[in-house]
């Protein structure tokens, strides 16, 4: 292992833990405001006069495209189950 490999390993040792904690709050940012985008879209739903049964339905599918599986998913080029 030469210096440049070396001094990579380092840089990635001591910068990984601050961008772990980065991604986790920003996904945790983009969780919190999609469930408040879920809870306006229910009440705009109600509002227009659809059922609750089925704006809870609606609304809650429009709340979880913000999930950690699908955007695994998106990262590794597959579906839930990360197969194509």
């Amino acid at each position: 292992m030469d210096q440049k490999d070396r001094s990579a390993v380092l840089y990635a040792a001591a910068f990984g833990p601050a961008v772990g904690l980065k991604v986790t709050v920003s996904y945790l940012k983009m969780k919190r405001a999609a469930r408040r985008a879920e809870r306006k879209f229910y009440h705009e739903l109600l509002r227009s006069g659809l059922p609750k049964t089925e704006a809870k339905c609606l609304a809650e599918e429009y709340g979880s495209a913000v999930s950690i599986r699908q955007l695994i998913g998106g990262f590794t080029g597959g579906g839930p189950s990360g197969r194509r």
